[in-house]
This record gives C-alpha cells, structure tokens and sequence, in this order.
C-alpha cells in the first residue's frame, strides 16, 4: 500500500486515517500469513484515549508462538511509516487485566484523573513484561553476543524506554495540554514531566531515575538514527542488564504519581 509521508500527513487527523488504513493491511498480513486466530485494534487508535502525535498503533495478537511472534513484529513494523510506531502484543501472555481492557471486558472511567490512573497502571504492567521478556533475552544473547543478539537486546532495550515514554506521554496529553514540539521533543518530554505541571500535578520522574531513564531515551535516538552494525555490544548487553534493576524505581515513582490521581479523582 501506498503511504502518506511524514511531511504530508499534515494534521492530526490525516495520521489518524493512515494508521486505520496501516491497522487494516497489519490485521490481514497477522491473519494471512502468520494464521492468527483473532487481531484487536486497541488504545488510542481505537478511541480508548486521546489520538496525539505520539500515538502508536498498538495491536493484539492471538494463536502465535513465541517466535511467530518475533517475525511478526518485525512484519508489522515494515508496513508502517516511518512516524507510526507500532506495538503488536500476544493475549495469550499479557496481563489478564489489560487483556480484559483490549477485549471491552472492562471499561475506563470517565472521570480524566482516574482513567489516567488506569492507563498508567495498564502501561506499568506491560513494562513489566517487557522486562521479563528482557531478561529471557540477555540470558539467550549472552554466551554467544553476535550480531543478531545485539539487535534483538536493542530492541528490547528501546521498547522498554518506549513503555516509559508513553507513560510520559499520557501525562503530557491529559494532564499539560500536549506534547512538546520540534526536533527534540523526546528530550524535552521527559523533562517536562519531571518537573510540576498542569492541573498542579507532581513531577513523574525524578531524582536518579531521571538520568538513567534519560540514557535510555539517548540510546533510542542511536537505535531510530544509527545501523545495527554501529551498536557496541558491551553497551547493549550494560544496558539491558540494568533496566530490571530499575523496575523497583519506576513502580515508586507510579504509585505515588497515581495515588494523586486518586485522591484529585475522588474530589473532584
């Protein structure tokens, strides 16, 4: 199929359209050649929150195998312009409750405080997959560390900073108004919601957790900008050896976020 630019799909809604038309030739390419037995649009694509510049295309998944799965990733993500990223997860190993969330078992509040509670909670325990799906993979690339390793850890490594952003930018969208512009946007997103913002809400990140979340958005911008072979091994296989023991962190710091959502969804 033929698809829009990132220079011509100029507005909000023409992205919109062309991530519809991306979901559609993804669910077919899922259906036809890997035979998946169901494929769900979900989040923001599919109403279930605000459609922004960041949005990516976020896709379930089911009847696929662990390695099926891992070609079709990378089919998914080859269908799309370079602007949409896309997020394609297997029901089968999610968590049950965000599972109950992209099959409609379960709705979201209407109130814009608790459903942020809720989509920071649903992206909190995906990252945590992430990090289990991180650590099966070090323990496979590490005897061996080829090139095909180093990818694969890499891109672990990005879809984990990927999970903390998008937490930075549900706060962004819901909360201040937007997201940030121009060329360093990423940069500027996560310093943004390190400091207090709109609706008087807390920083999201602070402290330690910052720098080292930060050398992780650095690394994305090498992963987005630089070929495979430009990848240093010794970083790749540091860094990913380092994300699970950020975990403990990134839990605190959205428990205490999401508990002022709480308390300002309750008053208000």
């Amino acid at each position: 199929m033929q698809h829009l630019s990132s220079t011509e799909a100029t507005t909000l809604e023409q992205r919109r359209q062309v991530a519809l038309a991306v979901a559609h030739t993804c669910e077919q390419v899922l259906r036809d050649r890997f035979r998946a037995s169901d494929v769900r649009v979900f989040g923001s694509l599919a109403g279930q929150s605000p459609w922004h510049w960041a949005s990516d295309l976020d896709l379930a998944v089911a009847g696929l195998s662990f390695e099926q799965w891992l070609a079709a990733v990378e089919a998914v993500r080859a269908i799309a312009p370079d602007w949409l990223a896309v997020d394609l997860v297997r029901l089968e190993t999610i968590n049950p409750a965000i599972r109950r969330r992209i099959l409609q078992d379960t709705s979201m509040p209407d109130n814009k405080f608790l459903a942020l509670q809720e989509h920071l909670t649903d992206e909190l325990r995906a990252l945590e997959q992430c990090i289990t799906d991180l650590q099966y993979a070090v323990e496979r690339a590490r005897p061996t560390m080829e090139s095909y390793d180093i990818r694969a850890l890499a891109s672990y490594i990005n879809d984990f900073y990927r999970r903390c952003e998008r937490m930075s930018e549900r706060v962004a969208v819901t909360l201040d108004g937007g997201l940030p512009q121009g060329k360093n946007w990423h940069q500027a997103l996560l310093h943004q919601v390190a400091e207090p913002g709109g609706e008087n809400r807390p920083p999201l990140w602070h402290g330690s957790l910052l720098m080292e979340l930060d050398a992780y958005r650095r690394f994305r911008h090498v992963v987005h900008h630089k070929y495979g072979d430009d990848l240093r091994p010794d970083y790749v296989l540091e860094l990913a050896e380092m994300a699970p023991g950020m975990l403990p962190k990134i839990q605190g710091a959205i428990a205490q976020f999401t508990d002022w959502l709480e308390q300002q969804g309750v008053s208000k």
